[in-house]
């Protein structure tokens, strides 16, 4: 252990450690670089502490308090009183500090939780599946997304991680909470069916609600709670929710057949075209791309067909080359 690690040590057990040198001293027990040397002087402070504690009550090797131990009377009496408080309050603030210490030790041993038991359902691009889990939800799985959820719920609540899009239809959300996990956003469903747009590669993530009310929150903050017919963007970064109204019979077009897209860059709809197709399409500048577009196209015809109505309103052209398109801006 260094000399830094050891006074910072020191000074934490003393209580007069500033908030940024206890922030400093988390961290190097964090890298795990000196447990041993950290260990030892736990040790040190627990048999400091059992000698200051009365001998009916003493710590253990983890830094815990163990059940009391009933004193053994004496044989004979003595009238001697002996004031164990001044110890006791220092030996609990001392055993409070190396508690902590020990639970960053354990901490840095427990594996971080996994997805144990779970099952993933994934899609190529221009695929879609359509999924039941056990408790009678719906799910329709679009192109290029994943979906990882238990074989069975536990009934105190339904949890899902998504990747991609997908439209749920969940059963009972009145009763047993739903949850969808996209990254730093959770989608907590109040109601049935509703839509979430989670991409990688966006910027935001998108949820739609079709009937019922959904609450989507970052973090610890509620970002917005849908009713039918509204939308809310959550965006990366930290910048405020943009709420938005649709049609409640546009609400995952795609699922139909029908590709809609509203107030969305053309960057960002020919990479959905990509997924939807399984095509590569190049923009060798995308400065222009960036506009955002309202348009509806099939996706069950071809990628000709979609890119030509789309690039119509924005002036650009496309030709084929080495099996990619790309995309031309007209001067």
């Amino acid at each position: 252990m260094t000399n830094k690690t050891e006074i910072l040590f020191q000074k934490f057990l003393d209580g007069a450690c500033t908030q940024q040198e206890f922030n400093e001293l988390m961290e190097l027990l964090q890298t795990n670089q000196h447990e041993d040397a950290v260990r030892a002087m736990l040790q040190k402070v627990y048999q400091e502490v059992e000698q200051t504690l009365p001998s009916f009550t003493y710590v253990d090797a983890s830094g815990s308090l163990l059940p009391e131990q009933q004193p053994q009377p004496e044989p004979v009496p003595q009238k001697v009183v002996r004031n164990y408080f001044p110890r006791l309050t220092a030996a609990a603030a001392i055993l409070l500090a190396v508690s902590l210490l020990t639970w960053v030790l354990l901490k840095q041993r427990t594996p971080a939780p996994q997805l144990a038991n779970r099952e993933t359902r994934t899609t190529e691009k221009k695929e879609q599946k359509y999924l039941v889990l056990s408790d009678g939800t719906q799910v329709w799985l679009n192109a290029a997304s994943e979906l990882t959820y238990p074989p069975s719920f536990d009934g105190k609540a339904r949890v899902v991680y998504l990747t991609g899009e997908a439209f749920f239809d969940v059963k009972n959300a009145e009763k047993v909470p739903f949850i969808i996990h996209t990254g730093k956003v959770v989608t907590k469903v109040l109601g049935t069916a509703f839509n979430i747009r989670a991409y990688p590669e966006q910027n935001d993530v998108r949820v739609e609600v079709k009937r019922g009310k959904v609450q989507v929150s970052k973090g610890t903050q509620v970002m917005a709670t849908l009713i039918p017919g509204q939308s809310v963007n959550v965006p990366a970064a930290e910048k405020a929710p943009e709420l938005k109204t649709v049609k409640e019979e546009e609400v995952a077009e795609w699922t139909s057949g029908k590709l809609h897209y509203r107030d969305q860059s053309l960057k960002e709809i020919l990479i959905d075209l990509e997924r939807h197709f399984n095509v590569q399409i190049e923009i060798p500048d995308e400065a222009w791309t960036q506009e955002e577009l309202n348009h509806t196209c099939s996706s069950t015809g071809t990628v000709e067909k979609a890119m030509e109505s789309i690039l119509l309103a924005t002036g650009a052209t496309y030709e084929k080359k080495d099996g990619k398109y790309i995309i031309k801006k007209n001067r």
